[in-house]
C-alpha cells in the first residue's frame, strides 16, 4: 500500500506522463457522493490558448485519489464531495476540496 504522503507525487507524475503537448496546467477532479466515486476526470490546458483537453484516467489513479480524499476528510465535519488536484508544468501542485449544495429535503 502506498503511504498517503506519496500519493500527490504519484498523481502528479501520472498527469505529467500523459501529456505530450505544450501545457500550463493539469487538473484531476474527483466527485464523490455517499462514499462512492461518481466521476473522476482529468484534463490539461494548453499554454497558448488555455483550452481544456481530456486525459484518460486509469482505475489505479482513481483508487489513489479516492484514498487521498478519504484520508483528508475523515475527521472533517463538512460533507466534502469533490477534490480537485491541480498541477503546474513546474511541478507545483495543490489540492482543494468542495462541498456540493445539498438539499436535505430530497
Amino acid at each position: 500500500m502506498t503511504p498517503n504522503s506519496q500519493i500527490p507525487q504519484q498523481l502528479g507524475q501520472y498527469l505529467y506522463q500523459q501529456i505530450n503537448d505544450d501545457w500550463s496546467k493539469a487538473m484531476l477532479v474527483l466527485d464523490c457522493q455517499h462514499d462512492e466515486v461518481i466521476t473522476c476526470q482529468a484534463f490539461y490546458e494548453k499554454e497558448a490558448d488555455e483550452t481544456q483537453h481530456p486525459i484518460a484516467v486509469s482505475d489505479h489513479i482513481i483508487d489513489l485519489f479516492k484514498t487521498l480524499f478519504d484520508s483528508a476528510i475523515q475527521n472533517q465535519p463538512e460533507n466534502w464531495q469533490r477534490a480537485i488536484f491541480n498541477l503546474t508544468r513546474q511541478g507545483k501542485f495543490s489540492i482543494a476540496f468542495d462541498k456540493e449544495n445539498n438539499n436535505k429535503n430530497q
